[in-house]
């Protein structure tokens, strides 16, 4: 008798712990905000951001994006925009533009994080605006 109690309050355990680890699902989204601001620390709006994947490789989840993700900064200069991928942490490659003025850089994005990042707009021929050559 004491075998079947023992073995019904061991399955009953073990589907308990089942029953809750299974509720939980782990984000595969990261969002990634990105401030452009000019060379004088001035925030910059209007300015088109381009997120992406280094080297043509799609990290992301979404087929709709190709790989790549557009967006404009708002007033305060920022972007935040939710970026899904299949891999644990993701390094995408960060550019920003108006005008004649370029910026870029680049963010580590893990799954279920926030990662912020900051893109200094140069005159566009200049060396240090952070852009391959």
């Amino acid at each position: 008798m004491n075998l079947i109690k023992t073995l019904t309050f061991s399955l009953l355990f073990l589907g308990l712990i089942s029953l809750f680890s299974s509720c939980e699902t782990e984000s595969t989204e990261s969002l990634v905000r990105v401030r452009v601001m000019s060379s004088d620390s001035i925030p910059v709006q209007n300015a088109w951001v381009h997120v992406f994947s280094p080297g043509g490789s799609t990290v992301f989840t979404d087929p709709a994006t190709s790989g790549q993700y557009w967006r404009k900064t708002g007033l305060d200069g920022w972007i935040d925009t939710l970026i899904g991928f299949d891999y644990g942490e993701a390094y995408l490659d960060v550019e920003a533009s108006k005008g004649g003025w370029k910026g870029c850089n680049f963010v580590h994005a893990e799954q279920g994080q926030t990662s912020e990042i900051i893109v200094i707009i140069k005159p566009y021929g200049d060396v240090n605006n952070g852009c391959p050559q």
